[in-house]
């Protein structure tokens, strides 16, 4: 099998599972798909970064931690405040790893430590911020979350066939030399585009165009970092033809919070002017 054909199927398995789990309506399979998710982009951030390389059950054990993380953030946003509660055995998680720390690797320490915990807010805590964009609704029905996925893959594409075919000035070469300027240039036309159109000529979509493109670049040089420090091409082979899972959401790790931010500054514009 090609390695083209390879990329295509797989690809389009990986965005199948996605657009199910957010248009189907089921919160079971929207769980159970980004917890699987999140479980695998911290365990492959656990590689790049060289934690507990030794230790794969104190991997698995992080990688569990972040995918509490990512559902307790659910019950909280469904539930109310009150469900703050459900932190405590996530709090009791960093607890026990602050007072083992004390008793074993002590000269990687903090260090090790701090990887471990940036990893599951990188990835848990992050992708968490998932779940207030999904249930915003926009004038067309779909949600911000479908909206986030959708520009990303456009602007993805638009950087690619742009980039590939008017290349020249590279973008950012210390971290990605494939990168150029007139391939970002293509995403965030593509990307600014795609999310006008989705909220039906809303000015707002060009905004959060805008947004998800620069956004989506920083997210996925932020990875090429990381992937350039520990000296590989791609986080995993979880997907055949395309690398691993921290490879496929690196750009959405990023937009997500952005995105977030965004919908903060108009809420709090529109209820400081009806004030």
């Amino acid at each position: 099998m090609s390695n083209l054909v390879k990329r295509t199927i797989f690809g389009a398995l990986y965005a199948a599972l996605i657009l199910a789990a957010l248009l189907l309506g089921s919160s079971s399979l929207y769980l159970a798909v980004f917890g699987v998710l999140v479980f695998l982009a911290n365990w492959e951030f656990s590689n790049l970064v060289s934690t507990h390389r030794i230790y794969p059950l104190r991997r698995i054990t992080d990688a569990v931690a972040a995918v509490y993380l990512f559902w307790t953030t659910q019950c909280i946003a469904t539930e109310g405040l009150g469900a703050t509660i459900y932190l405590l055995p996530y709090a009791a998680f960093l607890l026990y790893s602050l007072v083992r720390s004390l008793y074993s690797e002590r000269e990687l320490m903090p260090g090790d430590l701090a990887k471990v915990i940036f990893g599951q807010i990188y990835t848990g805590g992050f992708l968490s911020i998932a779940h207030l964009l999904h249930s915003s609704q926009m004038s067309s029905g779909y949600s911000l979350l479908f909206l986030a996925f959708i520009a990303i893959w456009v602007n993805d594409s638009g950087a690619y066939l742009a980039g590939s075919q008017l290349g020249r000035h590279k973008l950012f070469p210390s971290l990605s030399p494939n990168k150029s300027w007139e391939g970002f240039v293509g995403g965030f036309i593509a990307s600014v585009l795609v999310s006008y159109f989705l909220m039906e000529g809303s000015l707002l979509g060009l905004v959060y165009g805008a947004v998800i493109s620069v956004a989506a670049t920083w997210g996925d040089l932020f990875e090429s970092m990381l992937k350039r420090k520990a000296g590989v091409k791609d986080s995993g082979k979880v997907i055949p033809g395309h690398g691993g899972i921290l490879d496929r959401i690196d750009s959405l790790l990023f937009v997500l919070p952005f995105l977030a931010f965004v919908e903060w500054i108009i809420y709090v514009y529109q209820h400081l002017h009806l004030s």
